[in-house]
């Protein structure tokens, strides 16, 4: 039987190589892990809207000659994700989701996120990348992290292009992603959502998801945020886990 076949999109600010520990443990899969457009290998692509995104991912896919996979992402890469899913796109088997989120649902939820965006955006583009990324680590979401872990991910993020970063935070913001909710409620397709206990949000959006909607399975690991950084060995696990249900 042959292996079965995963596609990893990661963060933002990251690249494919944050994947690695993980692809480390599972060997068992065939990996592929891209560069988002404005980062990595990647870093002089760029994406003008969202819902341009599975127009690019289709091309990746082709160009590679996937057929039949499996999708994860992670944070913006999870959003990615699910916005390429809700294409209906053909092989998609199912949609592994890490602390992504769904959409929002209200228009001052969208205004509130679109203002703090454009000032993050702003930033980027005005200072120099080193004093914008200790900031953003800085942030509730990452507060999980120790300071020598915040320490290393400043110095590996400082590698980026920040030319490219304020069109990508912007084109595909929170508040311009489409409310994907009513989807996942509707979808037949299979969608694992891992979270961090340490990560109160996402494990509250996930344990919302998983409530009303019957494709979703939520499962909680030790972490945070980032939980294929943190706990690779855990993940991978769920992961296999996850795939006995497709290859018995």
């Amino acid at each position: 039987m042959s292996k079965p076949t995963l596609v990893f999109l990661h963060g933002f600010l990251g690249s494919a190589n944050d994947w690695s520990a993980l692809i480390e443990q599972l060997p068992d899969c065939d990996c592929i892990a891209f560069d988002l457009p404005g980062h990595g290998d990647a870093r002089e692509q760029r994406l003008n809207r969202m819902i341009d995104f599975p127009h690019w991912l289709n091309q990746q896919l082709q160009q590679r000659d996937i057929s039949n996979y499996h999708l994860l992402g992670y944070s913006l890469g999870g959003r990615l994700a699910l916005q390429f899913a809700a294409t209906q796109p053909a092989g998609l088997q199912s949609l592994l989701l890490e602390n992504a989120h769904p959409g929002l649902s209200s228009v001052a939820e969208r205004k509130i996120r679109a203002s703090a965006d454009a000032r993050w955006a702003r930033r980027f583009y005005r200072e120099p990348l080193a004093d914008v990324l200790t900031d953003w680590y800085q942030q509730p979401v990452f507060a999980d992290l120790n300071p020598t872990e915040r320490t290393q991910l400043i110095a590996e993020r400082s590698q980026n292009s920040a030319a490219q970063l304020p069109n990508m935070l912007c084109c595909c913001s929170l508040a311009k992603q489409a409310d994907l909710q009513l989807w996942l409620q509707d979808t037949s397709l299979p969608v694992l959502y891992l979270c961090g206990e340490q990560d109160l949000k996402f494990q509250a959006i996930a344990a919302q998801l998983a409530t009303h909607c019957t494709s979703v399975t939520q499962q909680i690991l030790a972490g945070g945020h980032n939980l294929h950084r943190a706990n690779p060995e855990f993940m991978a696990a769920a992961i296999r886990q996850w795939l006995t249900h497709f290859y018995r």
